[in-house]
């Protein structure tokens, strides 16, 4: 009877590890997420010039595949303090893609020729945040989704805590 208690209590002693270890690793995860939402919400938005482009069309038998429009991939040329690097961005669809480009984004536009995806994309100027710590582009409109995801926790953690110390103040 008392190996019974000794193995139960193990075993329960194990599960709690487990989680703890688990809710550990899930906290450091959550901790890098918000960090990297903090850094980028900080990114000033700037233009880069795009080098080199590729327009392609998922296929729609592929299974993965939730929007059939054309997607762009971009080649950068940033220049951030004097320093000029390349960097990537995309794939994007066309409904992020024309408003970087300061153009507004319709539908039927994504179907474009390949002159008229030239003439729209070729050494042109687009407005993003580069990151040059990560070689990356940013759209300003994620870097504005970020500043609100950010805003919006800083009010909810700000609210908890008024909530969960306003009836020891009121004490």
């Amino acid at each position: 009877m008392i190996a019974v208690f000794i193995l139960l209590d193990g075993l329960l002693w194990l599960i709690s590890l487990l989680l703890f270890v688990f809710s550990a690793w899930g906290f450091y995860k959550l901790a890098r997420l918000l960090w990297e939402k903090i850094r980028r919400s900080f990114l000033r938005p700037g233009t880069a010039q795009i080098t080199f482009y590729e327009v392609f069309t998922p296929d729609p038998e592929d299974i993965h595949v939730q929007d059939t429009r054309p997607q762009v991939h971009l080649e950068l040329d940033c220049e951030r303090h004097g320093q000029r690097f390349q960097i990537s961005l995309g794939p994007l669809t066309c409904e992020e893609l024309f408003p970087a480009l300061d153009l507004p984004a319709h539908h039927v536009a994504c179907w474009l020729s390949e002159e008229d995806w030239q003439q729209l994309l070729d050494k042109r100027w687009i407005t993003i945040a580069c990151d040059w710590r990560q070689r990356k582009a940013i759209l300003t409109s994620q870097i504005r989704n970020d500043r609100r995801l950010l805003l919006i926790s800083f009010l909810s953690l700000s609210l908890f805590t008024l909530l969960v110390t306003l009836p020891l103040l009121l004490h």
